[in-house]
């Protein structure tokens, strides 16, 4: 009683509606008992039924009260209800036509309340289990969708310790075998010292890059319409701050949209960055579209290279001093969005192509440019 009446005060009380249309239709009932002043043994049979009715419907909308978390879970029930109400209404009105017609206006007004009162139970009924199964199934999906959830997670974690392990431990590894050999005094002290600066340099860079993947997989995937053009000329100028002397041209004029989000521009810092760092600082960039997708190819004056899983973390050259992580970032914000990311081998120039989906209506809405 106290969590029904809390309900009512805080405004749940729509969950309540079924039992209140059968307190409402024995009320009526019983109010037509006191008017009408008589009942014979075969009104008050009607009257037994309409009570008893009314209250298996009082008490079902009761358990669905407690059951129902949601107005369109109400709605649902109430939808069966309705569909309850007609069948026996239906079937009322074969039994009114083919058995002899009844002949007080109080026996019809408690047959006709006793129709749709069994008529609404049958419904809740059948809507009670119609939710019911329907919420084991929602939780039997969110299940599948936690599991899937953990899985990335895990494999998030297991990148993450792939990368740190790797770069980190590298780093350390060498900072300690130059710290030997300077207490030894088997290096100059000069040499040493500037192999170890540039050992932790390395390792803060690394930790930076780190933090832009927790970004990455943390930030939630929300693509709707997003501007192609926008994300160029955003990747672009991140790329050039941390490589002055890149170029990249063939994005001015790009007017296609695509279906992403803000992270969108860093996939393209990272592809513009790599082109800096292993081709000739040259980038030139060409956009095609289809009715579905949106392909964007970057081109480099590098030789082409052929990598066995390109996209993989701290996958690199032979003769690369990058740290292996761009293309994989890279491939994973397009992923992000439904698209697709490749690396035409051995090609001359290096080509990256970046496939994205178009948006579609059900997405299109006005993103900001940043």
């Amino acid at each position: 009683m106290a969590e029904r009446l809390r309900a009512l005060l805080v405004g749940d009380y729509w969950r309540y509606t079924i039992s209140l249309l059968g307190t409402l239709m024995l009320a009526v009932g019983l109010a037509a008992v006191l008017l009408d002043g008589r009942l014979s043994g075969e009104e008050l049979r009607r009257v037994v039924g309409l009570v008893v009715f009314c209250l298996a419907l009082i008490a079902a909308g009761a358990r669905i009260a407690l059951t129902v978390r949601e107005f369109n879970q109400m709605g649902l029930v109430l939808g069966w209800m309705s569909l309850g109400v007609i069948v026996v209404s239906g079937m009322g009105l074969w039994a009114g036509v083919v058995l002899p017609a009844i002949d007080s206006t109080f026996d019809t007004a408690l047959v006709f309340l006793s129709v749709l009162a069994a008529g609404a139970l049958f419904g809740a009924v059948v809507g009670y289990y119609d939710v019911r199964v329907r919420g084991l199934i929602t939780r039997a999906s969110r299940e599948q969708a936690r599991r899937e959830f953990l899985d990335e997670q895990q494999e998030t974690l297991s990148s993450l310790n792939g990368i740190l392990r790797h770069q980190i431990l590298n780093d350390l590894s060498a900072i300690a075998g130059r710290a030997e050999l300077l207490a030894a005094e088997k290096i100059d002290t000069e040499d040493g010292t500037e192999s170890i600066l540039a050992h932790c340099e390395h390792m803060e860079s690394t930790v930076e890059r780190v933090e832009t993947l927790v970004d990455i997989l943390t930030h939630a995937a929300d693509p709707a319409e997003y501007d192609l053009g926008t994300a160029l000329q955003n990747g672009r100028r991140v790329a050039t701050a941390s490589a002055p002397g890149l170029t990249v041209s063939g994005i001015e004029a790009v007017e296609a949209t695509v279906r992403a989000d803000e992270l969108l521009h860093l996939a393209f810092a990272e592809l513009f960055e790599n082109s800096a760092v292993h081709g000739d600082g040259d980038v030139s960039v060409t956009v095609t579209e289809t009715a579905e997708t949106v392909t964007v190819e970057v081109h480099d004056g590098g030789a082409g290279i052929d990598l066995g899983r390109p996209f993989e973390p701290n996958t690199r050259g032979q003769e690369s001093d990058g740290d292996g992580l761009g293309l994989y970032f890279a491939a994973l914000i397009v992923d992000r969005y439904g698209g697709r990311i490749e690396l035409q081998r051995a090609a001359d120039p290096t080509t990256v192509l970046v496939e994205l989906p178009v948006a579609t209506v059900e997405t299109r809405r006005g993103v900001d440019s940043e």
